[in-house]
């Protein structure tokens, strides 16, 4: 499966996060591989909810990208947060086993 979709999200704390105290809420780029986005989006979800994050909504646009474009996509999007992110390797071995891969949290 060569199709990762990104999808945007407004999230709340909510109990137990991995969000830390002083942070109320945040925007978040979710990626997720899959056959269509109505997949893509339910593993977002479960992945969300699974780390403590309450979804105040699902943004648009839902976008696609084809896995080999992780690294540039990364260094087009957060050139500052780059080097903290997934390499390209580990990026595809962790969407590759249904792992949903987030990107930086826009916090408030």
């Amino acid at each position: 499966m060569d199709n990762v979709f990104i999808v945007p999200f407004h999230v709340e704390r909510d109990r137990e996060s991995i969000m830390p105290e002083n942070v109320a809420g945040a925007y978040i780029s979710c990626y997720a591989a899959a056959d269509s986005y109505e997949v893509a989006v339910g593993r977002c979800l479960s992945a969300l909810k699974a780390d403590g994050l309450r979804v105040e909504e699902i943004l648009q646009p839902i976008n696609i990208m084809n896995i080999s474009d992780w690294s540039k996509h990364i260094v087009e999007q957060w050139p500052d947060q780059a080097s903290q992110m997934l390499s390209q390797k580990e990026f595809e071995s962790s969407v590759r086993s249904g792992s949903v891969v987030y990107g930086p949290f826009g916090s408030y």
